[in-house]
């Protein structure tokens, strides 16, 4: 009991601190510990101009954590002799295809863990939603058009566009709609009556606004006019939970698929789902896939997890089985990395001391920059090196979504930001290549291709990277 006080206090402190220092509108966390719940809060608000305070029972969109009750879906379909894993897709949608003719081989065990080869999808048409039961099965037929990027199985590739399709596979199978089939066999079992991925049936009362960034006075979080909703990504993307109930569902993972007296999976479901099937090419504890789940180790205690950003929204799943630990982490911004908030809750939850949590790296030198100009952003991060290093989290991704945040608002600060990136990670590939794509965005072909050259000599593997060089040396002969 005194270890799981002293985990409450310090998630207070470390949480409070973090709401303030990362310029987020509101987050909603919740812990599980020896396979009980013994942390769920909010903070700070649904909608920054209502000012409505958030609570653990406030519903967040969870973008692609939703793709693990759609392999939960695959499993229990498996279990009832409906679906097999390594059989061809085609098996259950005829009418799905593909323009080049290797599409007929991909299987379902390649589509759950993302080495078919399928493209990731570009546009979401969230400004454009379509509600209608139709809406999926029209998306699938709609891909005739795409081609795969390389034969199914040969290595991993993340695809939205693969989750939609098996959300296809799903209600095809079943005979019912994808979310009546999620309702009726997996939220319902684990007492989620708040959660849905049917938008129109989400509570209005409990639903958080989405944010996204804002560059003018004050910098920090802007009123997104785009809700993240679609039927026809829904699948990959539109469950709405909060962290009471999530917690039910990892409770339910972590236990073969037992909740209280209700059951999702049997456990040999669990050998399949949490079985390494490709490495990511990712760092930290998502280096590896299964179906659905990534997998990896933290400070040598192994983990199954799924993270997910869509427009104003991010969102984490974390789970500890061998631990009993779960955490479930939502906020309704999609411009702070939530890296640095996880990593300091597993370190509480594993027993650790956290005295403080960094202040973000990115945010600061984005709104010095913004507010002051790239010079002084420079001089800036020359003066923190120098005196105050420790004192920031500093982490490539975060720069790196910062960027594209602030493209929506002004290429050349996107830019200007990357530079100082590049300047802070002078060995990236990754900032270099989302420099090079920026360049390209605002005309600048020469710089754009100074950076892509710069990223392709970094990493000899950056595949897309190379075919853009490619393109723009021959348009400069």
């Amino acid at each position: 009991m005194e270890m799981k006080n002293q985990i409450v206090k310090n998630l207070d402190k470390v949480l409070n601190e973090y709401a303030v220092k990362n310029y987020i509108p509101g987050l909603a966390v919740g812990v599980v510990y020896d396979n009980e719940v013994i942390y769920t809060k909010g903070f700070g608000v649904k909608n920054i101009e209502t000012k409505e305070p958030i609570n653990e029972y406030s519903l967040f969109h969870m973008a692609s954590v939703s793709k693990t009750f759609v392999a939960t879906g695959i499993m229990q379909l498996v279990e009832q002799g409906k679906i097999k894993l390594d059989s061809h897709l085609i098996e259950y949608l005829p009418y799905f295809e593909l323009k080049d003719d290797r599409y007929k081989k991909i299987t379902i065990r390649q589509m759950l863990s993302h080495i078919s080869g399928m493209p990731d999808e570009e546009d979401y048409e969230w400004d454009k939603p379509q509600y209608d039961e139709g809406a999926l099965e029209r998306y699938v037929r709609s891909l005739k058009d795409k081609e795969l990027m390389w034969e199914p199985g040969e290595k991993f590739a993340y695809s939205n566009i693969a989750f939609e399709i098996l959300g296809d596979v799903i209600e095809k199978v079943s005979g019912v709609s994808f979310e009546d089939y999620m309702k009726e066999n997996i939220l319902d079992v684990l007492k989620m009556k708040e959660s849905n991925f049917l938008k129109p049936l989400v509570s209005k009362e409990l639903l958080t606004t989405p944010h996204i960034l804002g560059t003018e006075n004050p910098y920090g979080a802007k009123v997104s006019e785009i809700f993240p909703y679609n039927r026809a990504h829904g699948p990959s993307s539109t469950l709405c939970s909060n962290v009471v109930e999530l917690c039910n569902y990892a409770i339910a993972n972590m236990n073969e698929g037992r909740f209280e007296k209700a059951k999702i999976l049997e456990a040999n479901s669990y050998e399949e789902l949490w079985k390494h099937q490709a490495v990511t090419g990712w760092d930290g504890y998502t280096s590896k896939v299964g179906l659905a789940w990534f997998l990896g180790e933290y400070k040598g205690v192994k983990i199954k997890s799924h993270s997910g950003i869509d427009t104003g929204f991010r969102s984490n799943l974390i789970t500890l089985p061998e631990r009993g630990i779960s955490i479930a982490i939502m906020t309704n911004s999609d411009y702070t990395s939530l890296n640095n908030l996880c990593t300091n809750i597993l370190d509480i939850v594993l027993g650790d001391k956290i005295d403080s949590i960094k202040e973000s790296f990115a945010h600061h030198m984005a709104k010095t920059m913004v507010n002051d100009g790239y010079e002084m952003a420079v001089k800036e991060y020359k003066k923190i090196k120098e005196n105050s290093i420790e004192k920031y989290f500093v982490n490539e991704g975060e720069l790196n979504i910062l960027a594209y945040a602030l493209l929506e608002y002004n290429n050349i600060k996107a830019i200007e930001l990357l530079k100082i990136s590049t300047i802070v990670f002078p060995e990236s590939s990754n900032l270099y290549d989302s420099l090079g794509e920026i360049y390209l965005i605002n005309g600048d072909k020469d710089l754009a291709l100074e950076s892509y050259k710069k990223s392709v000599e970094l990493n000899p593997k950056n595949i897309r990277g190379k075919k853009i060089l490619e393109k723009l040396i021959s348009e400069s002969k």
